[in-house]
């Protein structure tokens, strides 16, 4: 009888240990990502553009193309990307939160586009266009029909010239 009853006590002991061990030991996960993808809509703010010139540059062409069609093409120009692991994924679109900064010499300025994602300028994949000052800072944003209407030219690169 002693050893029967020390036996079922070894034995609640026994899984009371490994359900407390269990509980102890960490999950290994792998690190954040320092700039996560939104899932459903990303509207941007004079913070999401700042540091853009130590991005990776995309494109970086110090004289002017002729007019092949693509936009601001009559300027030399360096574009960036904040993701710089941000692909076409497999519907044919970069991912919402992408971000994309052109300093475009000549008088234009610098331009940028986001995807936005959700409902917005959803005839243009949710891309939304601005305008930024020197700093980076948003001067104008709009789902303008220019910007529209010569991305539409690279529908199928989802309306990204550069990338």
């Amino acid at each position: 009888m002693f050893t029967k009853r020390m036996f079922v006590i070894f034995l609640l002991f026994s899984g009371f240990a490994a359900i407390v061990n269990s509980c102890d030991k960490e999950e290994d996960s792998p690190a954040p990502d320092p700039n996560p993808m939104p899932s459903t809509e990303f509207v941007a703010a004079d913070s999401d553009f700042a540091g853009f010139r130590t991005w990776k540059v995309v494109v970086d062409l110090k004289n002017a193309l002729s007019d092949d069609g693509r936009a601001h093409t009559d300027a030399a120009r360096t574009v960036w990307i904040k993701q710089a692991n941000a692909v076409l994924g497999q519907n044919g679109q970069y991912p919402i939160g992408t971000i994309l900064v052109k300093e475009v010499q000549g008088g234009y300025g610098i331009v940028a586009m986001v995807k936005r994602g959700g409902t917005y300028n959803s005839s243009h994949n949710g891309w939304e266009w601005f305008h930024l000052d020197t700093a980076g800072k948003i001067t104008s944003r709009n789902s303008s029909s220019v910007c529209n209407n010569c991305h539409a030219k690279v529908k199928s690169a989802d309306y990204v010239f550069t990338r």
